[in-house]
């Protein structure tokens, strides 16, 4: 089993989930009281939110690349980035250490052309959804047309995430908001392109499929922990 360094902490809510997932993962593979061959460096989200808030994606990279290099010297075999907005210091993880990023985006699109999805609505951070590194990652990946919220959406999206599910509140009230979205968008799938929203959204809700990238990510590198060389 290859050791997984995960970068969490952004937020620590979503940290978590990732945590329970791969320890079931590993106990689904291997059976009996086995769990995931792991370690987190948990990055402070206080200091996180103030780049982000800049958008000061420098210093937010750099704090990444620290974490990154921290389980590397610790031992890690690949690095895990446990949030969708967090991924905008990807590359420069992979490149500060030489270790392979199990890459949230590549999980989510093989999912989708899997799913056959061709025009599916993105859900996430105000980032995520309306500025540009995140969607041209995406693009690269996946050819056909993802549908964004409106201006107005993508502010209450992003009211429900950093104001609430961050700080581990789910309100129905918000749900209901979120769904509404879904409706409106005539989308023919939905992704949870932030790492906290499968605690307010799952797969059960609505009549298009939802990609949870939380869980498919987890399930990609649980993959990579047990079958890669």
């Amino acid at each position: 089993m290859k050791h997984l360094g995960l970068i969490g902490g952004v937020s620590p809510e979503s940290t978590a989930i990732y945590y329970r997932l791969l320890n079931a993962h590993a106990r689904a593979r291997l059976g009996g009281q086995h769990s995931a061959n792991l370690m987190i460096n948990t990055l402070d989200y206080g200091i996180m939110i103030k780049h982000y808030d800049a958008r000061d994606w420098d210093a937010f990279t750099g704090e990444v690349v620290a974490g990154a290099e921290r389980l590397k010297a610790a031992g890690a075999d690949a690095l895990v980035i446990t949030s969708n907005t967090t991924h905008v210091a990807a590359d420069a993880a992979a490149a500060a250490t030489g270790l392979p990023v199990i890459h949230l985006l590549d999980a989510l699109c093989a999912a989708m052309r899997a799913a056959g999805a061709a025009r599916p609505l993105l859900l996430g951070t105000p980032v995520v959804m309306g500025e540009g590194h995140y969607r041209r990652e995406l693009a690269k990946r996946f050819d056909h047309e993802v549908v964004v919220p409106s201006p107005e959406d993508q502010a209450m999206i992003g009211r429900i995430i950093l104001g609430e599910l961050v700080h581990g509140k789910v309100v129905d009230k918000s749900r209901g908001e979120l769904l509404e979205v879904i409706t409106r968008s005539g989308a023919d799938g939905v992704i949870l392109g932030c790492t906290e929203l499968c605690m307010i959204l799952s797969d059960k809700q609505g009549n298009v499929p939802v990609f949870d990238t939380t869980a498919l990510h987890a399930k990609a590198a649980s993959d990579y922990s047990f079958d890669a060389e």
